[in-house]
């Protein structure tokens, strides 16, 4: 239950108390076309304020755009960018810490080692392992099944999920989420071929290091570093099944989507955005505020910011001339057979 008073307290730049009760009180949160008198709405055309004025919505939050009514019942708020009054507002409502075993801070059949040191107020969930000499920080979670190597750090507030693997040595800031079934330094993909085809695995010694705010999606595997580090600079986030091969660099606020893949000794600037299922290739040089489309594939540096797509990459108005293009590749090859048949001639 949260009343209108709790959300003009927020104090976001993003969100403005406009008029109405601030003791209205709002138990869910649901979108326009499905809310009822207990929920807070967010609203950006007038049709949806209308629905959310016709059920007695308790909260709206609206574009600044829209005009808004006196109503005795609904307590208005206004907001430049929906999204990041969401960002605002929603974490209210986010039960995401009841999935975790809080009453008991450190549960009886998780294995913690004498040398490990915990901050204040840790949780660990059921059949957790924390290595020898870990350290992790204050308010941080451990998740049920998640495993953490010897001599790795994790950083203040920092929430791994059930079934997260932390290597040994590696280190993952303050304030990170980490969802189910991450690998964070796993070892690096490296082997080198005798004269009679056999494989001789070069071992991988260095570690990761992930930086603040950082969050990592389900089913992510980050390699550790052949004889340094793998970064991950403060702030970015992944999604779901992406992949950083060893002594790979990402700079700070970047966003990949889900399928992302970066070979090793890759280097990534600041900023950076990529789309589902693109990839680059090794030792690869991205500089910032670079934009790649879905499926892309970067095989050669990039030293000017701008945006990308395809294969071979391109500027990405040229990449989406060139898409457009192939679906009349069909059509074009029979016209120029028919061209050749009136010409008399053989297509060689």
């Amino acid at each position: 239950m949260i009343t209108a008073e709790v959300i003009k307290d927020l104090n976001s730049s993003d969100l403005h108390f406009a008029t109405g009760p601030l003791t209205s009180v709002a138990s869910k949160v649901l979108p326009p076309e499905e809310c009822d008198h207990e929920c807070l709405v967010f609203v950006s055309k007038p049709e949806q304020l209308e629905k959310a004025l016709a059920v007695k919505a308790p909260i709206v939050i609206a574009l600044k755009s829209l005009a808004l009514p006196e109503s005795p019942n609904t307590a208005f708020f206004q907001t430049g960018s929906v999204q990041l009054a969401m960002s605002a507002v929603l974490p209210l409502f986010d039960g995401k810490m009841n999935r975790f075993n809080q009453e008991s801070k450190i549960h009886p059949t998780a294995s913690v080692h004498p040398t490990a040191h915990l901050g204040k107020n840790v949780g660990i969930g059921p059949f957790a392992v924390i290595g020898e000499q870990v350290r992790i920080g204050d308010g941080a979670t451990i998740g049920a099944h998640t495993v953490i190597e010897s001599y790795a750090v994790i950083g203040d507030h920092t929430l791994l999920h059930p079934q997260v693997f932390i290597g040994s040595h590696c280190e993952v800031g303050s304030n990170c989420e980490i969802h189910p079934h991450t690998t964070i330094g796993s070892d690096g993909f490296s082997f080198v071929r005798r004269k009679d085809g056999i494989q001789l695995k070069i071992p991988q010694i260095g570690r990761v290091v992930i930086g603040n705010n950082v969050e990592l999606g389900a089913n992510c595997a980050v390699d550790r570093a052949a004889l340094t580090e793998t970064r991950i600079g403060h702030g970015t986030k992944m999604d779901n099944h992406c992949h950083i091969g060893h002594n790979v660099h990402i700079g700070e606020n970047c966003i990949m989507a889900a399928g992302f893949k970066v070979a090793g000794s890759s280097k990534i600037g600041k900023n950076c955005m990529f789309g589902g299922d693109a990839a680059v290739s090794d030792h690869i040089i991205v500089v910032d505020n670079c934009v790649f489309a879905g499926r892309a594939a970067v095989t050669f540096d990039i030293l000017q910011p701008g945006q990308y797509g395809g294969y071979p990459l391109e500027p990405l108005r040229d990449s989406l001339k060139t898409l457009a293009n192939k679906t009349h590749i069909t059509r074009m090859r029979k016209d120029l057979a028919r061209v050749l048949k009136q010409l008399g001639l053989k297509e060689d």
